[in-house]
């Protein structure tokens, strides 16, 4: 009896997708299974059917979207950037959003796998990590889809997979540097979520900066986690400092920053020198003039959705991360008008 696919994907513990995708170079096989099917096909002479792969080829044109925060302008701009390439490609986009909830992410895990897509676009709402450990669910729970999947802003530990990303420590030293270049020396930050390898990164950035200034001190880190809640909280308790200056990780931390500010009629940079990670648009229309490390979000989501297309249609074997740098946008909230120490 001739071997099937059935028969290759058993004998190298994969699915018959996965094979099919390989012979007919229709989307992502890691280069450790395309070996093994190579291997398979040789020893058990198998000869595909031209039917079977004429059939398989038929696949779908929806890619699936998963972003943590639907309500974050940031993802906003992403996902606009991500439709533009889809509608030039005729491709339909099937999106979830997860709230930046472990559970909420699995199950939007287990929606898209019962639709037909061809590829997946992820913003991990953990990092792949839950108290510290890997978070093997996740893992599996990506690993199941079986399509070619692109990581997008967020990476996660331990595991690789293709992404578009930021240079988040460079980002973030070159906005703390601008602080200390302004003569500040007591420099805040509220630290983004550590559990995510972008809120390590950012605080790692930070912490550069500071020591190679010799300004370094653990109590200027207030923890926080991305959200306008610790943002609007831990400012108010920096309002009560001696601090000078603050480098916001997120558009959301800076937003809860800007609302303790006004609360206590206090103003940027009279009362507080201000950096922030990411753009707010609506501020420049209310006259707030924040200095950022900026970065286009819609560029991303561009970058990404090219990069997915690319592994669906030539099957790349390679893991490619692309990063980006962003920059830094003086608009004068970082200056430091009282010199006096």
């Amino acid at each position: 009896m001739k071997p099937t696919i059935r028969d290759i994907a058993t004998a190298c513990g994969v699915s018959k997708t996965t094979v099919s995708r390989f012979l007919n170079k229709s989307g992502y096989v890691s280069k450790e299974v395309a070996d093994k099917i190579t291997a398979k096909i040789e020893e058990l002479n198998y000869i595909p059917s031209s039917t079977a792969r004429n059939l398989s080829l038929r696949r779908s044109n929806v890619i699936g979207l998963i972003v943590p925060e639907v309500n974050n302008p940031f993802f906003g701009q992403i996902f606009k950037g991500i439709s533009k390439i889809a509608d030039q490609e005729q491709m339909s986009i099937l999106y979830c959003d997860t709230d930046n909830n472990r559970d909420k992410e699995l199950r939007a895990f287990e929606t898209l796998r019962g639709h037909n897509i061809c590829g997946l676009i992820v913003t991990p709402a953990t990092g792949g990590l839950i108290n510290g450990q890997v978070d093997e669910e996740f893992i599996k729970g990506l690993k199941a889809f079986d399509v070619p999947i692109v990581l997008l802003d967020r990476d996660v530990e331990h595991v690789s997979w293709p992404g578009v990303f930021t240079d988040n420590v460079k980002g973030a030293y070159d906005a703390t540097k601008l602080l200390i270049d302004q003569g500040h020396k007591k420099i805040a930050t509220i630290s983004g979520d550590q559990g995510l390898l972008i809120g390590k990164q950012r605080l790692l950035g930070y912490e550069k900066a500071m020591k190679e200034a010799g300004l370094y001190d653990e109590s200027l880190i207030y923890e926080g986690n991305f959200s306008i809640e610790m943002g609007y909280k831990r400012s108010l308790e920096i309002l009560k400092t001696d601090i000078t200056a603050v480098f916001s990780p997120n558009n959301l931390t800076s937003m809860g920053l800007l609302k303790a500010l006004q609360e206590k009629s206090l103003t940027m940079p009279e009362d507080l020198a201000v950096v922030g990670f990411d753009d707010i648009e609506l501020l420049s229309l209310l006259g707030l003039n924040l200095t950022v490390v900026q970065r286009n979000p819609g560029v991303l989501g561009q970058k990404a959705i090219q990069l997915l297309l690319s592994l669906i249609k030539d099957g790349q074997v390679e893991i490619e991360k692309i990063i980006l740098e962003a920059q830094i946008v003086t608009r004068g909230s970082e200056k430091r008008i009282n010199m006096a120490d």
